[in-house]
């Protein structure tokens, strides 16, 4: 009998299967090796709380918000519409409007508990949306405009009381024109100028910088000029800053960084990556992913945020969407929502040798181990190696149960209904080391493993 098309295609499925190459690579935890205690770095994010006037804004459900726990959000009134249009429009009365939307956001942040890190380059009017030049800060040589604007916020900031947990931002991604079309020459004075002005009037406020669009590369001609004129001009920030939104991750980058730093004798401070991800990187995979590394390298992260104008002020950037008048959680918010109650002690992990797999894990006081892990957006298996159970009072070889709990992703207007437990099962490990294999079924759904204990 001659085979149909559905036999030789089933056939040929099964034979892929039973083909189907190894793991890609491994991701690796030590148990035996802790980093302190868990502090949510990750779950910030760029806008998304509604404006309400000058006071906190409870319209998004704060079960909705709490269980985030955001260390920061960013923001200062971009893309309101006219007459709100920020200082460079009309001076303050274009600018006020900015400030009250970014004040209303800063009460709602630290209603929450979070920093709130404050988007001077919004609040100037530089907001991205008008990309043919403007006006800027320092044109033709004139600095007395943009000193008014920092002294008026400056007061404004004091005024309502605004001091504690607030980052002063110099200026947004001033290494691309689309947010600086000037020369780069007049952004370091600006860096240096406004850095000064907030040290002389407000010494107490801390400030963030350089927050390029670009994550630090040893080749990067902006990186090197920037730290050269912090260097020459004791100028160094309270917090660096910048983006991670596509290209290398955060693990290069923090190494390259480290080197730039001791290149120009440059002390540490915190860092905040206060914009992460692409449209398409942001689904619960990747998010994973990100998670893993900014957690690894001590790193305050913010969701990068993509929607325009009022949208952009709501949906705590696409974690929650509107069913009528309620909100409702992504899928990605599940993951997040899991990744803050991991409480306990960080374990030491590593990426995968080709960087496009990553893990991160917790010691819970119980010994429970918690391990959230994702791909960056690929669709190949990987190993997670956990070494040192011995760590948790076990023998160095024997069984464990894994609980396996699978987070979808269906985009920013479905709620998945919360995670999937897929229950348990009885692993055999040896030499202090178990293997969990992550055969994701896409590109977009992430993982979290609990290892409950001896068997």
């Amino acid at each position: 009998m001659k085979p149909t098309l559905s036999l030789i295609l089933a056939a040929s499925a099964t034979a892929a299967r039973l083909r189907r190459p190894g793991p890609a690579g491994a991701a690796t935890v030590d148990l035996s090796s802790t980093r302190g205690p868990t502090r949510s770095l990750a779950s910030g994010f760029l806008y998304g709380f509604p404006d309400n006037g000058t006071s906190p804004s409870t319209h998004i459900q704060p079960d909705l918000v709490t269980p985030l726990k955001p260390p920061a959000s960013r923001a200062g009134g971009s893309q309101l519409p006219a007459p709100d249009l920020g200082w460079a429009v009309d001076g303050y009365d274009s600018y006020i409007g900015r400030f009250e939307s970014a004040l209303s956001n800063y009460r709602t942040t630290r209603m929450y508990g979070g920093d709130f890190i404050l988007l001077v380059s919004d609040l100037w009017g530089s907001d991205g949306v008008d990309d043919s030049g403007g006006y800027y800060p320092g044109d033709n040589g004139e600095w007395e405009d943009a000193e008014a604007f920092w002294g008026q916020l400056l007061d404004d900031v004091v005024k309502n009381d605004m001091v504690e947990g607030l980052v002063f931002d110099i200026w947004n991604e001033p290494d691309i024109e689309q947010f600086w079309n000037r020369t780069f020459d007049q952004f370091l004075e600006l860096y240096v100028r406004s850095h000064n002005f907030v040290r002389e009037k407000l010494p107490e406020l801390q400030i963030c910088g350089p927050s390029f669009a670009n994550s630090p590369a040893l080749d990067d001609d902006h990186w090197s000029t920037l730290l050269t004129t912090i260097a020459e001009n004791d100028i160094v920030p309270d917090i660096y800053s910048w983006h991670h939104i596509g290209g290398q991750g955060p693990d290069p980058a923090a190494a390259d960084f480290a080197t730039l730093l001791e290149t120009h004798g440059l002390p540490e401070r915190p860092i905040d990556v206060n914009e992460y991800a692409w449209p398409d990187q942001q689904n619960c995979a990747h998010t994973a992913w990100y998670i893993s590394q900014l957690e690894r390298n001590e790193m305050r992260g913010l969701r990068a945020n993509w929607a325009m104008g009022p949208e952009l002020h709501d949906f705590l950037a696409n974690l929650v969407f509107k069913d009528g008048e309620e909100y409702k959680p992504t899928g990605e918010w599940y993951l997040y929502e899991y990744y803050v109650a991991m409480e306990g002690e960080r374990a030491a992990s590593a990426a995968s040798e080709d960087g496009l797999f990553d893990a991160f894990a917790v010691v819970q006081e119980d010994g429970t181990v918690k391990i959230i892990a994702g791909t960056a957006s690929v669709v190949e298996p990987y190993e997670i190696s956990v070494s040192g159970l011995s760590a948790l009072g076990l023998e160095e070889d024997g069984e464990v149960e894994v609980r396996t709990i699978r987070f979808d992703y269906e985009g920013i207007d479905v709620d998945t209904g919360g995670p999937v437990n897929l229950g348990s099962e009885t692993l055999a490990y040896s030499g202090d080391t178990l293997s969990i294999l992550l055969d994701p079924p896409n590109n977009s759904t992430g993982f979290a493993y609990e290892i409950l204990g001896r068997k």
